[in-house]
């Protein structure tokens, strides 16, 4: 094996075992990817569903165990037949409270 190829192979399981700790760490992907364990998920929302595919909005309640800061993670998850994909988003208590009333306001 040439030092290009093993460099390559460095990199992607460096890249790999750092997702999959974070993963073992926080217990879910979501958490992984806020750097905060999930306490209870508030709910989840569908927001477009057809045929082989789905697009849902969840609410969590999480934590940051390293400083003990609460905070609101929403995730817009994606499944469709031949892939998946998620988006987390980190809100602050303020954040989601200022968030709320936009919805709220909207939604009247």
């Amino acid at each position: 094996m040439d030092y290009p190829q093993l460099l390559i192979f460095a990199v992607f399981a460096v890249i790999l075992g750092r997702f999959l700790y974070g993963r073992i760490k926080y217990g879910s992907w979501t958490g992984s990817f806020l750097k905060g364990k999930i306490q209870r998920t508030l709910g989840e929302v569908d927001l477009q569903k057809s045929f082989g595919s789905r697009q849902r909005l969840a609410v969590y309640a999480m934590t940051n165990e390293g400083t003990g800061e609460d905070f609101v993670g929403l995730s817009v998850s994606s499944r469709a037949a031949l892939g998946a994909s998620m988006q987390p988003y980190k809100l602050s208590k303020s954040q989601a409270r200022e968030l709320a009333d936009l919805l709220s306001r909207a939604a009247s």
